[in-house]
């Protein structure tokens, strides 16, 4: 058993011996973006073997779970709702596995839309080519009043590693839009660590570890999804804490995994302190001249300064304590 859940299921229990995938989606008071999430699940294409979807509720009220029992009233996917009331993503995580039945496990983040061929596309690979992991891209899909959005941005909140199917990605992306094989991935009681379940970098400690342990990871180029991000996630202010937080998980990613990998820890300390000499700088100089350029900049800047300083002590809240 992975934690203590609280599972309601909206409807009687499903043929669970039937259910080859599960869809799990953790959300936190965001029903719009989870009512597109869950139709996107539903609508799937060419997908050759049952499935069913496991919304987990981190709102301890419990607020997902009248649209979650509407959409399971009208659909022929199963749909379970899972109630964990313990604070923070690590807890919605562990807690989707557990409640889960299948052989493989989707993660789906709550503000992301899978494309049609989403599940066939990351079922077929797994298969194929034998993999424990298999990740998919995510393309940002920005709100029309955000008017043009600069590169920059767009990159950021985008992932593609740019290599065939099959293929090993250079590096490490988060746990949304992955596939994982239950027996292979999820064997320890916690998976995702319940300490970092505020601050964010579970999954990343967890990849790790995988990797670490010598588990396959594979791309799909075909299993894409879209990312809903709003207008205020594009404000420079945003965009560099982002950037910061994101070098401080890299560094604490080397140092968490069992045994800690302390060489690589100080190799992204040196790194990144080369990276706030060379671009700090250089961002400031931009941002003098107005050249709308200098985030961009900074953002490198702020990578670095977050491998530097990635102290526990140091991170702030990703995600809010109810």
């Amino acid at each position: 058993m992975i934690g203590r859940v609280r599972t309601t299921p909206v409807d009687p229990m499903p043929d669970t011996s039937t259910i080859e995938i599960s869809i799990v989606i953790p959300t936190y008071n965001r029903p719009d973006y989870l009512a597109a999430a869950v139709a996107s699940c539903i609508a799937q294409q060419g997908v050759s073997v049952p499935f069913e979807i496991v919304v987990v509720d981190n709102n301890p009220e419990g607020s997902a779970r009248p649209g979650v029992e509407v959409m399971a009233r009208n659909s022929a996917v199963p749909i379970r709702y899972v109630g964990e009331r313990r604070p923070g993503i690590s807890h919605a995580r562990n807690s989707g596995v557990a409640a889960s039945a299948a052989r493989y496990v989707v993660f789906l983040d709550d503000d992301e839309e899978a494309d049609p061929g989403w599940l066939a596309a990351h079922y077929s690979t797994i298969q194929q080519f034998g993999a424990d992991v298999v990740f998919g891209a995510v393309h940002a899909q920005f709100p029309a009043d955000a008017g043009t959005v600069d590169p920059y941005p767009r990159n950021k909140y985008s992932r593609d590693a740019g290599v065939p199917t099959g293929a090993v990605p250079p590096r490490l992306p988060g746990i949304g839009n992955t596939m994982l094989d239950r027996a292979r991935c999820f064997t320890d009681p916690e998976p995702f660590d319940p300490a970092l379940g505020l601050t964010g970098g579970e999954d990343t400690v967890f990849l790790r570890q995988l990797l670490r342990r010598g588990r396959k990871m594979v791309w799909c180029g075909e299993a894409g999804v879209r990312e809903n991000v709003p207008a205020d996630r594009l404000a420079p202010g945003f965009l560099l804490r982002r950037a910061f937080q994101r070098g401080q998980i890299t560094t604490f990613a080397c140092a968490r995994v069992t045994p800690p990998h302390w060489a690589q820890a100080w190799r992204m300390m040196l790194a990144g302190s080369a990276q706030v000499v060379v671009f700090g700088p250089a961002a400031l100089a931009l941002r003098i001249l107005k050249d709308p350029r200098w985030v961009a900049v900074m953002d490198r800047a702020a990578l670095g300064l977050g491998k530097v300083l990635w102290h526990p002590r140091w991170q702030r809240r990703l995600y809010r304590k109810a």
